[in-house]
């Protein structure tokens, strides 16, 4: 699965009995059906950050990484606890971003495989919001470098300190209570501008249909700027468009994993768990995949790749609150 902006050639149209589409100047992919792909851009967000780069490598993920821990976030230092299914999230020492009080709850949820889907407290601001806080729902992927997730905060005319998209990250803290570094100086914007020329060679050759070249430049566009969701969603789009959907997932997450602000990969993951008959996961990502914009009612009844979705309540709830 994967949108933007390209048409995709006529005969994997008929293939797939779909297109694949390009938006603005980045290269996350998704599948979407006939025109379908024209309504509004999908949005999502992200608590995390997992391992980026992964080379040349199909299979991303061998198994789910620990959920318990302490975190770095947004609203300060979390402590989270795993007790059977069930996750909570508890402020150990409050952030600058909002006035919770130290031992407040500030996550609550359920593990699904290796996502956390449940709701995160944030606080509120902006002219003319009228509440200070609220539950956001939430998915959360789990990383080896934390939580990656989207969140969706209901109220109008409100900001909270998440990413423009929603996206958030809960950085894994080390045993002296410090994240990981990241480089962004200058040579990092240089490998990534380097990265974005050799992935828009990629997004040619998948226009094309010649998936094993879009894939080697994806791949080469990743050996310069390990972290470039792009092309780390665009390598999961060239193993979806040959139904290897396991590898699929995999390139997903990672895109989820260094950006939680890249929406498409949020919808393509839940229609690879639509597809992989996980329904629970597939409409908790497909639920923040549409709340926050990044898919139309429309686009989601006319994908193949959900339809066994089609009689579950919370789909069609979806749907009804989208049109």
């Amino acid at each position: 699965m994967v949108r933007r902006r390209l048409a995709f050639p006529a005969l994997l149209a008929v293939l797939f009995a779909g297109r694949l589409v390009a938006r603005g100047d980045s290269f996350g992919w998704a599948l979407v059906p006939g025109d379908a792909s024209r309504g509004s851009p999908r949005g999502a967000l992200v608590l995390a950050r997992d391992e980026p780069g992964g080379r040349g490598v199909g299979r991303a993920r061998s198994k789910v990484p620990a959920i318990a821990g302490r975190y770095g976030s947004p609203l300060g230092e979390v402590a989270i606890l795993v007790k059977g299914a069930a996750v909570t999230g508890t402020l150990l020492a409050p952030g600058s971003a909002c006035a919770f009080h130290a031992g407040e709850e500030v996550l609550r949820g359920t593990v699904l495989d290796d996502s956390v889907a449940g709701q995160l407290r944030v606080c509120l601001g902006g002219d003319g919001c009228r509440v200070a806080e609220a539950w956001g729902e939430a998915v959360l992927l789990a990383g080896p470098g934390g939580l990656s997730g989207a969140v969706h905060v209901a109220e109008q005319n409100c900001t909270a300190p998440l990413g423009p998209k929603g996206g958030v990250s809960l950085s894994r803290l080390d045993s002296g209570g410090h994240p990981g570094e990241a480089d962004r100086g200058e040579g990092a914007r240089a490998h990534r501008e380097r990265a974005r020329v050799i992935a828009r060679d990629g997004a040619a050759w998948l226009r094309e249909g010649n998936f094993e070249a879009a894939r080697k430049r994806f791949l080469e566009a990743l050996e310069v700027d390990p972290g470039y969701p792009e092309a780390l969603n665009g390598v999961g789009v060239t193993y979806r468009m040959r139904n290897d959907l396991e590898a699929a997932l995999g390139w997903y997450k990672k895109a989820l994993g260094v950006d939680p602000d890249f929406g498409d990969a949020y919808y393509n993951m839940a229609c690879v768990y639509a597809l992989k008959g996980d329904r629970a996961l597939a409409l908790r990502y497909l639920q923040i995949a549409a709340m926050n914009g990044y898919a139309t009612a429309e686009g989601i009844e006319a994908d193949p790749d959900l339809a066994s979705l089609h009689d579950e309540p919370g789909y069609r709830a979806l749907v009804k609150a989208r049109l």
